[in-house]
């Protein structure tokens, strides 16, 4: 059967079955014939005999949990039996359920015509009895966004669904020119039908051939977007998007001109960008047909525009304003920017940035498996994340989870992880015991080991879902109590534990439902959260330094911030983020300095499939080289260890060191790059500008405002050594230290600066820390 995929002909060999083992040496083979068989006209979906929903391909989308899917045996349609699809926990109109494989073996030849249906029906659990439903047909592959990913008719094809009988929502379909990945069901709010149905039954889809037309629907897939790329890596835009004008291709200039690692500036009352990069200094102005570069005037290919309130620049400006090498290719819809290589290196110690606090990951449960390693493991382990010799990592923060759990929760590693308030007015502080001895090991290598701590969910009797897991909100006559909790879990910490915790953030992820412990708020309800706790710590004079939102992107955090309001806001001491998908929500996506806060960037862990080698460590150390430049004070790893199920395993991504079940260890290269920034700039030495000409190369820079001796951090993620002129440090030496693929933070040994000017060779794939 095609499936519109290329095909390259047929293949015959032979198989051992049974007796018949061994090999034919000779075979003719002859009248190859390859003959058309029409598909069926109709296709009934049921899954009475699969054993999963994973094995009936169904999927998800809207934010539908998985764990709400199940088959069904109990609530069928029709008197034969069988299974339904059973959707539980609905929390939102457009959960979306997707049937997958809806057209697989039919014709799908454009002009087809199909009634496409499914049954439907309300579960006994929903909060509401009833709502309209609405299928649609997923014509374009269903990882794009927006509305035009599926076509639907639901003004005209909706059904409404109860509790009382099966119900059948129909659509009528006409095949067009795009691919076909299956149908999808969600609900549509209405007046009277406004409550998301929170319990659902799916069964007996069907799609049966109705006609042929010559009216084929056009493709709804958008053409293909304008793409900018520079050194060889897309950039990514959320507004103002690339577009061609009278032939002439424009892009924004504050993002394109991040990704060179430009300085820009912007003056809205003259619309005027100016643009500073290895001494050249550009200015452009909307509308204005000509522009600026170091005095002298150039003329544009056309004038600047704003769009979405950002400066649109002719692509050709960049040539002018960086000398780089700008292509165009129109057919192709692409601008290739290679930026100029200028293999120079400028620290500016005069210009102090913000102040480092540190690096460091979170312990959180598998820090229990490092506890109960053997002795040899656990000590070597703790000394290359804590120590400061040899290729010790000399980490400097360490994160614990404000744990939400009961001691009697069936899952063990929830009850490992158990509250100290379990139910109102009872207070147990016999608990976190791992967490503890791992904060205890780590004051052990370093007395001035600093703490933060995040909540990733309030006790379960606080929330309006009665679980610690899967979302659910904080209720309204809870955020004292909330407040107070944290009062006393943070006061616990630092004043009879005695560890010095700086940070508390008051949610993990609040936009994250997730199936494990989890809390939902808007920005909205995390500001009344915020001014409570604010309120409780400030009234003891506890000093722990409040911060939010910590969400799992910067678009996320950004979103809540601007929610939450510039009163919650100003309460913060400081911002704290995750840098997941790091290449749609970047540092020069969401500039979080706007907001006038101290940043921190809680945690990241690396996309499947794990890379231990130097290519992983690189990508963890590009990324802190823009944080710092971006003005975080801190970057965080995921997890300190994790004990993976398989080497094969996602979890083998999330840890600086994996445990193996073999009772080996595995220490990923990310460790050492990290270290390469946290054993030599320390907590309290201030960032001071750095910048590189050559993309290729990414630097941090930072100072000891007491001794004035400076700290360069240097990446080299080409493939080829860069011999560079390092400007800018004082010292009459240097200690040079490397870790690259061969290399852990190895000493390289003393290099002469010349006072203040040396050349230096930057190894293949490596990073290299020069300390005065």
């Amino acid at each position: 059967m095609t499936t519109g995929s290329a095909v390259y002909g047929i293949a015959v060999e032979q198989i051992a079955s049974g007796s018949w083992t061994e090999t034919v040496p000779a075979i003719h083979i002859d009248d190859v014939e390859i003959a058309e068989v029409p598909p069926p006209a109709s296709k009934l979906i049921t899954f009475d005999h699969a054993s999963s929903w994973q094995q009936a391909n169904i999927g998800v989308g809207g934010g539908q949990p998985t764990w709400g899917l199940s088959l069904d045996n109990t609530v069928v349609r029709g008197v034969y039996g069988g299974k339904s699809l059973h959707v539980a926990e609905r929390t939102r109109h457009y959960n979306r359920i997707k049937f997958n494989d809806a057209f697989t073996g039919l014709d799908v030849t454009p002009g087809t015509q199909y009634d496409v249906s499914v049954y439907a029906k309300v579960g006994a659990a929903s909060p509401v009895n009833a709502g309209y439903f609405y299928i649609s047909v997923i014509d374009i592959d269903g990882t794009l966004t927006g509305s035009m990913s599926y076509y639907n008719d639901r003004t005209n094809h909706r059904t409404l669904v109860t509790d009382q009988d099966w119900v059948k929502i129909t659509l009528p379909y006409t095949v067009g020119v795009d691919p076909l990945y299956g149908i999808a069901v969600e609900q549509i709010s209405l007046p009277g039908y406004a409550g998301v149905v929170g319990d659902v039954y799916f069964d007996d889809v069907e799609l049966v051939k109705t006609g042929v037309t010559t009216e084929i629907p056009p493709s709804r897939i958008p053409p293909e977007e304008m793409r900018i790329v520079v050194d060889g890596k897309p950039v990514v835009y959320l507004n103002a998007k690339p577009e061609v004008k009278d032939e002439i291709p424009f892009l924004q200039l504050p993002k394109t001109f991040a990704a060179l690692r430009a300085d820009v500036t912007w003056d809205e009352l003259t619309q005027t960008a100016t643009a500073v990069k290895n001494g050249r200094t550009s200015t452009i102005a909307a509308g204005d047909p000509t522009a600026h570069v170091n005095g002298t005037t150039v003329g544009l290919a056309a004038p600047p525009y704003v769009k979405d309130g950002v400066l649109m620049v002719p692509a050709s400006y960049v040539a002018d304003a960086l000398e780089a090498t700008v292509h165009w290719d129109a057919e192709q819809k692409i601008v290739s920017i290679e930026s100029r290589k200028v293999n120079v290196i400028d620290v500016d110690t005069s210009e102090v940035r913000q102040e480092i606090w540190g690096f460091g990951a979170t312990a959180n449960g598998p820090v229990h498996d490092l506890m109960n390693a053997d002795a040899s493991t656990r000590e070597f382990i703790l000394d290359q994340l804590f120590g400061m010799e040899d290729d010790q990592a000399g980490l400097s923060i360490v994160r614990l989870e404000v744990n939400p759990f009961t001691k009697d929760d069936p899952d063990p590693g929830n009850a490992l992880q158990a509250t100290i308030l379990p139910s109102p007015g009872v207070w147990d502080f016999d608990t976190d015991h791992h967490q503890r001895w791992f904060a205890d090991e780590a004051v052990g290598r370093n007395p001035d080991m600093r703490f933060a701590a995040s909540v990733w969910s309030p006790p379960a009797w606080m929330k309006d879902n009665g679980s610690a897991v899967r979302g659910g909100r904080l209720k309204p006559e809870h955020v004292n109590d909330f407040a107070e909790y944290l009062r006393t879990w943070a006061k616990k910490y630092k004043e009879d534990y005695g560890y010095d915790l700086r940070w508390l953030s008051m949610q993990n992820e609040p936009e994250a439902l997730v199936d494990y412990a989890s809390a939902i708020y808007t920005g909205q309800e995390l500001a009344g959260v915020v001014s409570a706790v604010y309120d409780a710590f400030h009234a003891d004079g506890i000093d722990v330094g409040l911060g939010a939102p910590e969400g799992g992107h910067l678009g996320s955090t950004w979103k809540l911030l601007n929610q939450m309001g510039p009163a919650a806001v100003q309460k913060l001491d400081y911002i704290g983020t995750h840098f997941y998908t790091w290449n749609t929500y970047d540092a020069y996506n969401y500039d979080l300095r706007s907001f006038d806060k101290p940043l921190f960037m809680m945690e990241y862990s690396m996309p499947s499939p794990n890379d231990s080698t130097m290519n992983g460590g690189l990508e963890v150390a590009d990324q802190i080289n823009a944080a710092l430049e971006q003005g975080y004070s801190s970057y965080l790893y995921w997890l300190f260890v994790t004990k993976p199920a398989a080497p094969t395993s996602a979890a083998m991504r999330e840890g600086l060191v994996n445990l193996m079940l073999d009772r080996t260890y595995a220490i990923n290269k990310r460790l050492h790059t990290m270290g390469q920034f946290s054993r030599f700039i320390r907590p309290g030495d201030y960032n001071v500008k750095a910048e590189s000409g050559d993309n290729r190369v990414t630097v941090t820079a930072a100072k000891n405002m007491t001794t004035g001796k400076a700290t360069l951090v240097a990446a080299n993620s080409s493939t080829e050594p860069i011999t560079v002129t390092i400007n800018g440090m004082s010292g009459s030496d240097v200690s040079i230290y490397r870790t690259s693929d061969t290399e852990k933070i190895a000493s390289i040994g003393s290099y002469a600066t010349g006072g203040g000017s040396f050349t230096y060779t930057l190894a293949p794939k490596s990073v290299t820390t020069f300390a005065e």
